[in-house]
C-alpha cells in the first residue's frame, strides 16, 4: 500500500519516488506564478478582458484561460500543502512549537482554499470565491508571518528576502482591501445594490488601484514562500544533486 512519508530527511518520499525539497520549493512557487502570467496574459491576447487593470481572477473567463487558471492553481494548492506540513516536520524540535503549528494550520487552511478557489469562478461563484481568496490572501500571509517568526536561525538570505516581501504584502493587502471596500459602500448607497450585485464596470475607478495592489500581494506572497527555499534546503542539506529518485 503506497504511503506519503513528510519526515524523510530527503524530501517527501510517496512509495518507492522521492520528491527531494529542493523540487518541491520551486515547483510551489513557480506553478502559481506562470498559472497567474499564463492565464492572464491569454485573458488580453483573446480580448476577453473587460478593463485595463483588472482582477487576476477575472482571467479564470470560460475558455482556455480558464482551464489554465484552474488546472494551474489546483496542483499550486497541492504543493502549498505540501510545503506548509514539509516545513513543520522540518523543524518542529527547533522552532518555537507553538507559533510554527499556528502557522501550519493557517497554512494548511490557506491552501485549501486555494484549491477550492481553482473551481470557484467569479463569473459563476462569486460569494464562495470572495470568502475563499480571502482566506487564500489572508491565511497564506499569516502562515509566513508566523512560520518567519518561529524559525530561531533563520537562513540570512531567505531572512532578508521575507521580511520584504511580508512588507510589501502587507501594504498591498491593506491597499486592496480598504480601496475596494470604499468603492464597494460608495457604489452601494449610491445604486441601491447588496455589494454582490454591483457590476465591476461601476467599481472601475477604485480597481485601477485595487487590482495593481492585488498583483503586488500575489508576487509578494510568492516571494515570502520562495524565501523558505533557503532555510529547507540548508536543514536538509539538498544543496547538492537535487533529483526526483525513485
Amino acid at each position: 500500500m503506497a504511503e506519503l512519508d513528510l519526515k524523510n530527511p530527503e524530501g517527501i518520499r510517496f512509495s518507492s519516488y522521492l520528491l527531494r525539497d529542493v523540487h518541491l520549493v520551486k515547483l510551489g512557487w513557480m506553478m502559481p506564478l506562470f498559472t497567474v502570467l499564463g492565464a492572464v496574459s491569454l485573458h488580453l491576447l483573446l480580448g476577453n478582458h473587460r478593463d485595463i487593470p483588472f482582477f487576476i481572477s477575472e482571467s479564470d473567463f470560460p475558455g482556455i484561460e480558464g482551464f489554465v487558471f484552474t488546472a494551474g492553481l489546483f496542483v499550486s494548492s497541492v504543493f502549498q500543502f505540501l510545503i506548509a506540513l514539509r516545513l513543520y516536520f522540518l523543524f518542529k524540535e527547533k522552532a518555537r512549537p507553538r507559533v510554527l503549528l499556528a502557522g501550519t494550520i493557517l497554512g494548511v487552511a490557506s491552501s485549501t482554499h486555494l484549491s477550492v478557489l481553482a473551481f470557484a469562478d467569479m463569473y459563476q461563484y462569486l460569494s464562495i470565491h470572495v470568502y475563499t481568496s480571502i482566506i487564500v490572501f489572508h491565511g497564506g500571509f499569516a502562515w509566513a508571518f508566523l512560520a518567519h517568526l518561529s524559525l530561531p536561525n533563520p537562513n540570512p538570505i531567505g531572512r532578508k528576502l521575507r521580511l520584504v516581501s511580508l512588507t510589501l504584502a502587507l501594504v498591498s493587502l491593506a491597499v486592496m482591501t480598504t480601496t475596494l471596500a470604499r468603492g464597494i459602500n460608495e457604489q452601494s448607497t449610491k445604486l441601491g445594490l447588496a455589494p454582490d450585485n454591483i457590476p465591476l464596470d461601476q467599481l472601475q475607478p477604485w480597481i485601477d488601484v485595487a487590482a495593481p495592489a492585488e498583483f503586488i500581494l500575489f508576487f509578494s506572497l510568492l516571494g515570502c514562500l520562495a524565501s523558505f527555499s533557503w532555510d529547507i534546503l540548508g536543514h536538509a542539506n539538498q544543496f547538492e544533486n537535487p533529483s526526483i529518485e525513485s
